[in-house]
């Protein structure tokens, strides 16, 4: 009767409760006898009752021995907490109950657990604590504050936030009292970074990170020095820095969390990494980065297990448009987007770029009136989840341009009038795509009235964005501006600098294959293209461009005339030897073992083999290497 409390049973557990030394064998006699026991391991180690047989000993224990009932429970909650079995520990005492001792549990509990996994379990203990209770303990409120946050109860959290601030002014110690502040600096941070406030959680990423004492230990401390670990590697969306230097620290940081062995906080540090490599312009590297968030994801019951595994079909979706892979960018946005709707704790950066990358798409296809559905979509996700003013800006900035496609200049002028913009204002990185798409109004503006100021505001501006572009190392940004500068000085009338300044934006786009960056610019982009292809300025991908944007049959001239490759940017020697080989039907793990590369670098290979080649699978590999003579 004594044990009917107990969920599960063994020797050590009843021997415990019960105050006996032979609950072993009475187990192993009432199992032997049929007696409503279950054994729940091969080695007869843990057992239970059967529910209906435990339901009727603990109303007869209710009825025959109330009074013993909290203290059954208090010998099984000690018992569990000797043997580190929270879950059942906390349960007992709640049930007792003795939330005081409740309370150290939950505190001994994220000690050794990764509790955010557990949080529904954890935000059901915390809720059955008295609420003043609560508030006198820092830790139990930041993990209250964490919980409620992993819900999306904002306000919630940030009043439970500022329970932790007022348990500083208790006297209390003031390595625990520098602990807690880190702690509170890290979680500021991670509410900011939720609704997309970069400009918020990277400095206070930092101020954690100075204050948290460093520990290898399961723990709260631990988790959040991860998190502000992996919220300072941002710093890039803030000050635009994606230089070598900025991004050996975000490498160093996927490392570091990686040891951690926090596993959101890695996906989100390898989506980072991804990120920076696309706005360094390195579309190639970006698509392979991306893929050993797949690969560990797969490891841990799939990206949609993961708070922000839509971020890898964002990442490549994005990388599949701009290589006007329209199809394949479509079926990784729309997974990602299924993704997101599932999760009410996805980042909100990360589901502001799953949108507007939607609207790019939609946009590229030509249609516009979705691209604006969908941004009306968006608008109305942000507004409900309190995004940062940041994010509703760049939505707004994508409108525009979906907008000046259409023809509609009204709108456009109405958005770059409202939105506080100036060509002499302070650059700010995290506004460079709204001073981008105000270029584009004011390139408009100057076709439509070309003897007004519009086309010299332009020009000073983007010399301006391109002063800070390049030192900075961000050649997606330098691309872009040098082709709004030569569409600039085309409609100017000056021939000659729009040619080179096109001319220089090929030749740094050509390595990485970019299309859609030049088509979105439409038929001006057109027209400059067939100049430089009559220039002969980079005629093989100037012709590939065309080609991509309708324009057949009017290259093959002087195509025909070049002894290059027929393909945007040659295979490499290395390159060569994995497509020999994948001819001859070779499996990636055959391949690496021939050439002795692991085999994720053969997957790189192929990866690069196919985006050379325009083609996604091996299939479509050996037919167009044959049709071009590659071998």
């Amino acid at each position: 009767l004594q044990t009917c409390l107990l969920d599960r049973l063994s020797g050590p557990l009843c021997d415990a409760v019960r105050g006996r030394e032979d609950s072993q064998r009475l187990l192993e006699h009432v199992e032997r006898s049929n007696l409503f026991l279950v054994a729940l391991d091969e080695e007869r180690q843990w057992y239970r009752y059967h529910h209906l047989f435990a339901e009727v000993l603990r109303s007869r224990l209710q009825q025959q021995q109330p009074f013993l009932v909290p203290e059954l429970h208090l010998r099984a909650s000690s018992w569990y907490e000797q043997h580190k079995l929270f879950d059942e520990a906390v349960t007992h005492a709640l049930a007792i109950p003795d939330v005081e001792h409740a309370a150290r549990l939950i505190e001994q509990y994220a000690q050794f657990t990764n509790f955010p996994s557990q949080f529904q379990t954890l935000l059901g203990w915390l809720n059955r604590l008295p609420d003043a209770l609560v508030r006198t303990q820092p830790s139990l409120c930041l993990m209250h504050a964490i919980t409620l946050m992993l819900t999306h109860q904002l306000e919630k959290t940030a009043a439970r936030v500022q329970d932790t601030e007022r348990c500083l002014q208790e006297n209390i110690p003031a390595e625990q009292r520098r602990t807690i502040l880190g702690q509170v600096a890290a979680f500021r941070s991670q509410l900011a970074r939720l609704v997309g406030d970069y400009e918020r959680c990277v400095p206070l990423a930092h101020q954690a990170l100075e204050l948290l004492p460093e520990t290898k230990e399961m723990s709260l401390t631990l988790m959040l020095h991860a998190s502000a670990l992996g919220t300072a590697a941002n710093a890039y969306l803030v000050d635009g820095d994606m230089t070598p230097v900025a991004e050996r620290f975000v490498e160093t940081t996927v490392a570091s969390v990686r040891a951690m062995g926090n596993l959101p906080t890695t996906m989100r540090s390898i989506s980072n990494l991804a990120r920076l490599q696309l706005l360094q312009g390195r579309l190639r590297q970006a698509a392979v980065t991306i893929e050993q968030a797949a690969q560990l994801a797969s490891e841990h019951g799939g990206l949609q297990a993961l708070i922000n595994g839509a971020d890898y079909y964002f990442v490549l979706g994005d990388v599949w448009r701009e290589w006007n892979q329209l199809d394949r960018s479509e079926q990784h946005l729309v997974q990602g987007m299924g993704l997101v709707k599932e999760t009410a704790t996805a980042d909100a950066e990360m589901i502001t770029r799953g949108y507007l990358a939607l609207a790019r798409l939609q946009q590229a296809r030509g249609e516009s009136n979705q691209a604006l559905a969908t941004l009306d979509a968006f608008t109305q996700v942000a507004d409900q989840r309190g995004f940062a003013p940041t994010l509703l800006a760049h939505g707004a900035a994508v409108r525009a341009q979906v907008e000046l496609g259409q023809g509609n200049l009204v709108a456009a002028i109405h958005w770059a009038e409202t939105h506080g913009l100036s060509e002499v204002s302070d650059l700010s990185y995290p506004r460079e795509q709204e001073y981008l798409t105000l270029v584009r109004v004011r390139i408009a503006q100057a076709r439509e009235h070309p003897t007004g100021p519009f086309l010299s505001q332009a020009l000073v501006l983007l010399e301006r964005l391109l002063e800070d572009a390049e030192p900075k190392a961000r050649m997606s940004s330098i691309i872009e501006i040098l082709i709004l500068r030569a569409l600039a000085l085309h409609a100017l009338g000056d021939s000659t600098g729009a040619l080179t300044a096109l001319g220089r934006a090929l030749a740094l786009a050509e390595p990485q294959g970019y299309i859609r960056l030049f088509l979105e610019e439409g038929a001006p982009m057109t027209v400059l293209l067939r100049q430089a292809y009559t220039q002969k300025i980079m005629p093989e991908y100037t012709a590939a461009l065309l080609e991509a944007s309708g324009e057949h049959g009017t290259m093959i001239p002087l195509l025909h005339t070049t002894q290059q490759s027929p393909l945007i940017e040659p295979l490499t020697r290395r390159e060569r030897a994995v497509l020999g080989l994948l001819i001859d039907g070779a499996s990636n793990r055959e391949i690496a073992e021939h050439l002795v590369l692991s085999v994720n670098t053969v997957k790189k290979h192929v990866f690069n083999i196919c985006s050379k080649l325009n083609v996604q699978s091996r299939a479509q590999v050996v037919a167009r290497a044959r049709t071009l003579n590659l071998l």
